[in-house]
């Protein structure tokens, strides 16, 4: 079975299939994971992302969800702990609610969505969108309001945001941004209550895309879940990277 998207798997054991965040791409995750011992980390750039071309796929929680089931199919493997980084955490629980046939365990990192489109804590993406068709683009984008306010509370986040200015950044990122800030990966939050597989749920303060709130509104509707702290990568990246990679290891080891 033939699959187009570019991927990456690393390691051998336990699947793990983990799906990176808005604007960002496969190598997000490689970072943040790589090395993990006795698990097989498979990663995938969402279309749109990467070295995925958009093409004729409609940026949607549904969508990347089903492709990454795809993924599975790919290869060749019926069940997996499923987890993401922010808009990943929300294609994640998507696939949870969608497929749970498919998934053996959960782990959700900096969840960004709830049940509602257009959340606003990413308003701020689709502020960037008209100024990314300007010459001037970024230069003007950090005169605003909204990246100047979080530039004063944290410059590395703000550096961050500016990121979907990129070179490297598809053409098709404008509408990328459009389509999945104004998504929502499930219908209501009281939908989450049907997940019964493990699930842990990784949450720091100091990070004004990914609200420590949403992550507590997860917690308290999925039963089986443990909602552990992490330092904000935008005060330490390398202990964030430690916790994390730490947490996650000894999750999947008790599964």
């Amino acid at each position: 079975m033939s699959f187009t998207y570019n991927t990456k798997v690393v390691g051998e054991g336990i699947p793990l299939i983990f799906q990176h965040g808005l604007a960002a791409n496969l190598n997000q995750i490689i970072g943040l994971l790589d090395g993990i011992k006795n698990v097989k980390l498979a990663v995938m750039d969402c279309p749109g992302h990467g070295l995925s071309r958009l093409e004729d796929v409609t940026p949607s929680f549904d969508n990347y969800t089903d492709l990454v089931v795809r993924f599975l199919d790919h290869l060749g493997i019926e069940r997996a702990v499923v987890g993401g980084l922010s808009m990943g955490s929300g294609i994640a629980l998507n696939l949870c609610l969608r497929y749970p046939d498919r998934v053996s365990a959960l782990i959700l990192h900096r969840p960004a969505w709830l049940d509602s489109i257009d959340p606003k804590n990413l308003m701020i993406l689709k502020e960037a969108i008209p100024y990314m068709r300007s010459q001037d683009g970024l230069s003007e984008f950090q005169q605003t309001e909204s990246y100047v306010n979080i530039e004063s509370r944290l410059q590395s986040a703000a550096k961050s945001i500016a990121g979907v200015f990129s070179e490297e950044q598809q053409a098709d990122l404008p509408t990328v941004l459009d389509k999945m800030v104004g998504d929502k990966p499930f219908d209501n939050v009281e939908s989450l209550r049907s997940i019964n597989v493990p699930c842990l749920i990784l949450a720091n303060d100091d990070d004004p895309l990914h609200p420590y709130s949403m992550r507590e509104i997860i917690h308290d509707n999925i039963s089986n879940s443990v909602l552990k702290k992490v330092t904000s990568r935008y005060i330490d990246g390398e202990m964030h990277i430690r916790e994390v990679k730490n947490y996650i290891l000894d999750f999947i080891q008790k599964l």
